[in-house]
């Protein structure tokens, strides 16, 4: 006698493909969610931790500017002035937004952290070349200048490439395909002042220059050490001229462009100028006695170059004027001299 038992494979089987399938659809999930994740979060982070960055890296060089600015204002107690020599300022710069594994624990993590981005810092001469011209006569003193800066550059992943510089006493940032914009004005202006019992213009020039050939990069903490070598108000303040002119051989035309701009607002913000005045050629009856003039319009699309010039005119040059009338033009120039160190902070 044969007796059957029923075989119940056919159940079990489809349980075990059904778990199969469930594990793979999870992990098809988690891979998914993960891509996504890497694809539009992190950067989205990324990005926000260097536009963070950089804003405190902007914040950090217009501190850096006043302060160098409060020091040499300082030591200028007389013609030459030896009270703030050696002084020394320390000014802490992060170099990058550190590093995603840094930042979180785990393997598994650090995958799923923006990757921390590195900086540099140099001082070196910028190519940037000034020069000064009394009467259309070059100052000696201030004959083709080398100009030197303090350079931030960034090694960003998520966000556009910028460089900070400390440059003359100004800050300019520089931006891969987008030109250079000025952030903070260097040390140039125009005033009235009296000269005996006629009103009189004035300029102001500080030329600050920063030496130093060092280049250092990281992603930690990085001291800036500053040293101030030399000051000096020069005399030839004491002189009164009838032009001056202040011009910059800039390294390539979106540096001059920002030089331009410099001393458009230069202009704009003398109280020699009336609201109504061109930047270019103010109405000398509006100006105090002076012309203020930038060869060229930087709204010109068509117009490059790599010069940039601010030309200061006095009204004497101007035939037919009662004498009574005239404007002297006189120079307050002063120089500053830095020693610049880097050395990477304590942590």
């Amino acid at each position: 006698m044969i007796i059957s038992v029923p075989l119940f494979i056919g159940p079990d089987r489809e349980d075990a493909l059904s778990e199969i399938v469930g594990f793979v659809l999870i992990l098809a999930l988690i891979v998914v969610a993960s891509t996504l994740y890497l694809m539009y979060v992190v950067p989205a982070e990324g990005r926000e931790d260097e536009i963070e960055h950089m804003n405190l890296v902007k914040d950090r060089f217009v501190s850096y500017k006043e302060t160098l600015d409060a020091l040499w204002l300082r030591s200028l107690t007389g013609i030459y002035s030896t009270g703030a020599r050696g002084t020394t300022l320390s000014t802490s710069f992060d170099l990058g937004t550190g590093g995603g594994n840094t930042q979180s624990s785990g393997i598994f993590l650090s995958f799923m952290r923006p990757i921390g981005t590195a900086a540099r810092m140099s001082v070196n001469t910028t190519g940037d070349r000034l020069t000064l011209f009394l009467d259309n006569v070059a100052e000696p003193n201030v004959n083709s200048v080398d100009l030197s800066a303090l350079n931030y550059t960034t090694e960003n992943y998520y966000w556009i490439q910028q460089v900070y510089s400390y440059e003359m006493g100004g800050v300019f940032l520089e931006q891969k395909g987008e030109g250079v914009s000025v952030k903070v004005m260097p040390d140039i202006s125009t005033y009235r002042v009296v000269n005996g019992t006629r009103n009189a213009t004035k300029l102001s020039l500080a030329l600050l220059n920063l030496d130093g050939a060092a280049t250092i990069g990281g992603t930690g903490p990085l001291r800036v050490e500053t040293r101030l070598m030399e000051t000096l108000n020069d005399t030839v303040r004491n002189q009164p001229f009838h032009n001056a002119t202040i011009r910059i051989d800039a390294r390539g035309e979106p540096w001059a462009e920002a030089w331009r701009q410099v001393f458009v607002e230069t202009t704009r913000r003398s109280p020699l100028s009336s609201d109504d005045d061109t930047e270019y050629d103010p109405d000398p009856e509006k100006c105090g006695g002076a012309w203020f003039y930038i060869p060229t319009s930087i709204e010109d699309p068509d117009f490059v170059s790599t010069v940039a010039e601010l030309q200061i005119r006095n009204r004497t040059m101007e035939t037919g004027l009662n004498p009574q009338e005239s404007r002297d033009l006189f120079l307050d120039l002063t120089r500053a001299d830095y020693q610049v160190t880097f050395q990477y902070a304590d942590l």
